[in-house]
């Protein structure tokens, strides 16, 4: 039993001194610190800390490392050192969104690395350049974050207080003022209470001066992605755009049974060219409608609305691809049908559809096909309502976040007897969806990139010799794990360019959703291709 124990100290004893040499190199200066190292970390700016911080690797251990880090970053939330997170477990590449999420921690001061590759020349060194750089920029969002994260408690307060004045005087003289109007009194008191809790955020300091720091981001310096199959920005985005579906619970018990905002469609399990035909559905593509009439004209009984105005859409499967299909017309990027059925609905401004209330009543009713799967924000639907009716009076909206869509990338070479190779590692990224599309990967597997990469070179087909050799350039690897690559999504395999000495190299060709035998079926046309990135969409995590 002792040995063993002397046997795994030892071990670990290898790991710190590599750590520790390493470190020293580049002029830190190292504390080694056993599990008890809250106290020790509160003037660190770097801290490398075990997974399990006990030689059994339980639950427990791994529990005490974030419990641990938790009370480090909580006793210094104006300044979080830079976290590298290690362990000998085979499982670190995966564990590590847990240990992100649960110490709440931001990726851009997170970075991960196993204790066997501490030793490789570069590695540790090159994750802590990563941290460094942009650590300017990680504090400032960070403290965004806190200041608003404290801010929205204050403004809370406030609200609170300022709402607590209200008594059921005020709620009578409201109450009267709406009958005429036929709105709940409800639906309209939690308009105002978010209404005064927004003005009285937009009242912290600290949140307005954090937010001005923001603005002096470098947007076109691009952190590496560091926990990709983490990402899920496109909830953040769904979350901007529709209000939340308890919300329609406060709806008027008369008039049409829609509001302003709502989008009808038929159920995914109803659906089917049986169901379509003979109504505003049919047609192959599935079709959504957003209302578009104004809310005080749809209820009382009976309504001044003789009937619904709705702007027809049709729905696209999320996916890089049908994103460039409709992104440069007027679109929702996110729409939820069910949980597992995510689409893009791009409008079409040349149809509209009208609506009486009893067909309309019929489609929605517990034996119709239809349903309303969200209602999007006031704001947001009157400024879909405003590009339909004229250009006149156009209400600004809020821009969307980027939509980033989670991919795995096999990369494969042509070797000296023409055959396809894939490169034993597979890499996690991303494309993101803007103006121009740009591809990037998980920093994680740089490493492990460039030793396969350089395993090849010795096989490749001497054509695409030079190809895998500029590859393994700094621009080239930090275009590719760090900055992304431009690449405009389509079905036909597109070059991989990266930036060069003084212009642009291209080092392989990138393909989505094919086949690499199917995207070149010609061996002629991959043996001088040099590397082949074969993409696949894979589903967010939520």
């Amino acid at each position: 039993m002792f040995e063993a124990f002397l046997g795994n100290q030892q071990q670990v004893r290898k790991f710190i001194g590599a750590a520790t040499a390493r470190l020293n190199g580049i002029g830190l200066k190292v504390s080694e610190v056993g599990r008890d190292f809250i106290g020790a970390a509160k003037d660190a700016d770097l801290i490398i800390v075990d997974l399990f911080l006990g030689s059994e690797q339980a639950e427990g251990d791994k529990n005490r490392s974030i419990s641990g880090l938790k009370e480090v970053l909580r006793e210094r939330s104006d300044n979080p050192p830079i976290v590298i997170l290690t362990s000998a477990h085979n499982s670190l590449h995966d564990l590590r969104h847990e240990f992100r999420d649960k110490t709440g921690l931001l990726a851009s001061g997170f970075r991960t690395i196993k204790k066997s590759e501490i030793e490789e020349d570069g590695h540790l060194e090159q994750l802590v350049f990563e941290l460094a750089e942009h650590r300017g920029d990680a504090l400032k969002l960070w403290s965004f974050l806190k200041s608003w994260e404290t801010g929205i408690s204050q403004a809370l307060q406030r609200a609170q207080n300022e709402v607590r004045k209200l008594d059921l005087e005020d709620l009578s003289h409201v109450k009267q003022m709406l009958s005429s109007e036929g709105v709940p009194l409800g639906g309209y008191m939690v308009d105002i209470m978010d209404a005064v809790l927004a003005h009285e955020l937009e009242a912290e300091q600290g949140v307005i001066d954090a937010a001005i720091a923001l603005n002096a981001l470098e947007a076109t310096s691009f952190p590496p992605n560091s926990i990709t199959g983490n990402k899920n920005t496109l909830e953040v985005v769904r979350k901007t755009l529709f209000v939340n579906e308890k919300r329609r619970q406060l709806d008027p018990s008369s008039g049409f049974p829609v509001s302003l905002g709502d989008i009808i469609a038929i159920s995914p399990e109803e659906d089917g060219p049986d169901v379509r035909s003979g109504t505003i559905f049919e047609g192959d593509e599935r079709r959504v409608f957003l209302v578009l009439t104004p809310l005080c004209d749809l209820v009382r009984d009976p309504p001044k609305a003789k009937r619904v105005l709705l702007l027809a859409g049709i729905f696209y499967d999320h996916g890089a691809l049908n994103f460039k299909a409709v992104a440069n017309g007027v679109h929702t990027p996110v729409l939820d049908l069910n949980a597992e059925l995510r689409g893009i609905v791009k409008w079409d401004l040349k149809h509209v559809e009208t609506i009486g209330n009893d067909a309309l009543s019929s489609l929605l009713s517990a034996e119709g096909p239809c349903f309303v799967p969200a209602r999007l924000k006031e704001q947001t639907a009157i400024s879909l309502q405003q590009k339909l009716l004229s250009d006149l009076g156009r209400v600004g909206e809020l821009k969307t976040m980027p939509s980033m869509f989670p991919v795995r990338c096999v990369v494969y070479f042509t070797n000296s007897h023409r055959e396809l190779v894939p490169l034993a590692t597979n890499l996690d990224g991303v494309l993101v969806g803007e103006s121009s599309n740009r591809l990037a990967f998980d920093a994680a597997h740089r490493f492990n990139f460039m030793k396969e990469v350089r395993a090849a070179i010795a096989d490749v087909y001497e054509t695409s010799r030079a190809k895998l050799e500029s590859t393994l350039a700094p621009s080239a690897l930090d275009a590719l794990f760090t900055t992304g690559v431009d690449y405009k999504s389509d079905v036909k395999p597109k070059p991989c360019k990266v930036p060069g000495d003084g212009d642009s190299v291209e080092i392989g060709r990138i393909i989505i959703n094919v086949l690499v035998e199917d995207a070149l079926p010609d061996i002629g046309q991959r043996q001088g291709a040099g590397l082949l990135f074969a993409l696949d969409e894979t589903p967010a995590n939520g």
